[in-house]
């Protein structure tokens, strides 16, 4: 059983998901209560720990970054050794996400790389560290991730567009100004902008407008709320499934945008065929929602398989240095 939210608790949530960054007056005016309200309620959910922080979703894709997807299972390691190893990884500069795993795999991680050799030279250093603890590893090349908010909250359909990062071949050219104000967005969202302009030594109407430039050249895809869902009584799954005709991806990318359950989507190269990840109350949930998709796609897909995510343990799209 989770901690229980009332509607106000679940709309404010929603709606710093699909955007962390937007105004107390705004949020107040979508629930209809005060901002004084709000801001209670927000605090609460901070200091309950449901609310952990605010991200910045950032298309490394338009930095000149790809993406690297890392899984890991470990043998012959003691439980200090393997939290010692994930510590490490989770201090690595290059890692950007990392969520440890029950079932096939113990983690997962990813990595930002500018080409192939530099990550050659990134596994080439872990395995020297490492390689006496891994059992088995994979490694796909993600080519997009598409990411939405999290309808299930308010009990709809999810009708928003949700963000993409790692699908641009468009390189956009940035400076020194514009990377400061991205590493002080990637560490809190909601940083207020007299405050980004009092570190940066700059007014507030100049971060204002390179913010705006930034989400316009599609570099800032968005702003989402980092909630620890289990304390609602929410679990993670990520599925992997294989399909038998790959004609319809559209479609079965519609239908997942649509699932208030459904909170991102992938494509690889070196996995299989089509990804989803999701959050279910149970696992029979995460049944039911996997056997609607097999039922909807019949003759689409060949089979699935699953993990199930026991913690993320870092989420920061801009970690790596630039």
């Amino acid at each position: 059983m989770g901690i229980k939210l009332d509607y106000y608790d679940k709309k404010i949530l929603f709606e710093l998901d699909k955007n962390s960054r937007i105004r107390i007056s705004e949020l107040a005016k979508k629930i209809k209560k005060s901002k004084q309200f709000v801001n209670y309620r927000i605090k609460k959910l901070e200091e309950t720990g449901i609310i952990l922080g605010y991200n910045t979703v950032i298309d490394y894709s338009k930095l000149g970054y790809t993406s690297i997807r890392v899984y890991l299972k470990f043998h012959n390691i003691t439980p200090q050794e393997q939290q010692e190893v994930e510590n490490d990884l989770i201090n690595d500069g290059e890692v950007w996400w990392l969520v440890t795993l029950e079932g096939m795999w113990d983690v997962g991680y990813a990595v930002a790389v500018r080409n192939i050799l530099d990550f050659h030279s990134y596994w080439d250093r872990i395995m020297k560290k490492y390689r006496k603890f891994v059992s088995r590893s994979s490694v796909v090349v993600y080519t997009n991730i598409k990411q939405y908010p999290k309808a299930y909250l308010i009990g709809e359909e999810n009708t928003g567009p949700g963000t993409i990062v790692g699908a641009s071949t468009n390189i956009v050219k940035v400076d020194k100004a514009d990377l400061s104000i991205l590493k002080l967005l990637s560490e809190n969202a909601r940083t207020p902008l007299i405050e980004m302009a009092a570190t940066l030594k700059a007014s507030p109407q100049s971060i204002r407008s390179r913010i705006k430039k930034l989400e316009e050249k599609g570099i800032i895809q968005g702003y989402r709320a980092k909630i620890d869902v289990s304390l609602l009584g929410y679990r993670y799954y990520k599925a992997y499934i294989d399909l038998r005709d790959t004609r319809r991806f559209g479609t079965l990318e519609e239908f997942c945008l649509r699932h208030p359950n459904i909170l991102n989507t992938n494509r690889t190269i070196g996995g299989k065929d089509f990804e989803i990840e999701l959050q279910a109350s149970s696992f029979d949930e995460f049944e039911r929602i996997m056997n609607s998709i097999r039922e909807r796609f019949s003759g689409d897909i060949d089979e699935y398989e699953f993990v199930v995510a026991r913690k993320e343990m870092k989420m920061k799209y801009l970690p790596f240095k630039t």
